[in-house]
């Protein structure tokens, strides 16, 4: 699975969002925002896994959709969520009659994989087309057998921990991503261990390519969790790769 979050360089064809762009999706999304379809009931908790699972079911079959993002705002009731598509251009995809696809909910609170992903932000961009075929690219290269001669570098010390969760494989990326400008992604792997499971955490370049320090050994570090929580498993979506972008 590829999670987009250390760069917003997406598929090939789509641009990067700056800041201005953001700025006019937010104030598209608030001209429209009478248009745009309305869950009726009130969502007692909203999950990340709901989100997604929107643009994957509802995502218009128009060529030019690359991207969802998904807005947030603090009203009285909880937080009202926007979801909408965008195209090539970062810019909102219009039905023929004028009116954008997406739809608006109000949840009372979201779940802790859906607030790690907004962090300080109000909006989460979901890249709807390259993850199947970019996951596909990543697996043959990146796997535990190429991997099998940085491991004994990676970490000398093996630290064993009761529960990984989501959360710490995330804030290990951003807390301890290295200020090598090489840096581009982030790769998670697991592999069953006698004591649970061994994970490795390391960085990628552009290419893909494992990122090494001056002395030739990789960022990154290696741990063995007992077990993942319900966030990381999921994650993982029965595979043995995340890609954190």
């Amino acid at each position: 699975m590829i999670l987009n979050w250390f760069s917003k360089d997406y598929s090939e064809g789509n641009k990067q969002i700056t800041p201005q762009e953001e700025e006019q999706i937010l104030a598209h999304f608030q001209e429209w925002i009478s248009q745009i379809s309305e869950v009726p009931e009130v969502q007692v908790m909203m999950t990340y896994a709901e989100a997604i699972d929107y643009f994957q079911s509802d995502m218009p079959s128009h060529s030019s959709v690359t991207k969802g993002v998904i807005i947030r705002q603090e009203i009285l009731e909880g937080k009202l969520l926007g979801q909408v598509f965008l195209d090539t251009n970062n810019q909102l995809v219009y039905r023929s009659d004028g009116t954008p696809y997406g739809r608006q909910l109000v949840a009372i609170k979201l779940d802790g994989k859906l607030n790690i992903n907004f962090g300080n932000k109000d909006l989460i961009y979901v890249n709807l087309k390259s993850n199947k075929s970019s996951f596909n690219k990543f697996h043959p290269r990146i796997n535990w057998q190429f991997l099998s001669n940085c491991f004994k570098d990676l970490g000398k010390t093996r630290e064993v921990i009761p529960v990984m969760t989501y959360e710490d494989t995330i804030k290990y990326f951003i807390t301890d991503r290295p200020s090598d400008p090489r840096v581009k992604k982030g790769a998670l792997l697991r592999q069953t261990h006698s004591q649970g499971q061994l994970l490795a955490q390391m960085f990628l370049d552009s290419n893909n390519e494992i990122i090494d320090r001056p002395d030739g050994t990789p960022y990154g570090r290696q741990v063995v969790a007992k077990k993942l929580d319900a966030e990381l498993e999921d994650a993982f979506d029965n595979e043995n790769l995340i890609i954190v972008e």
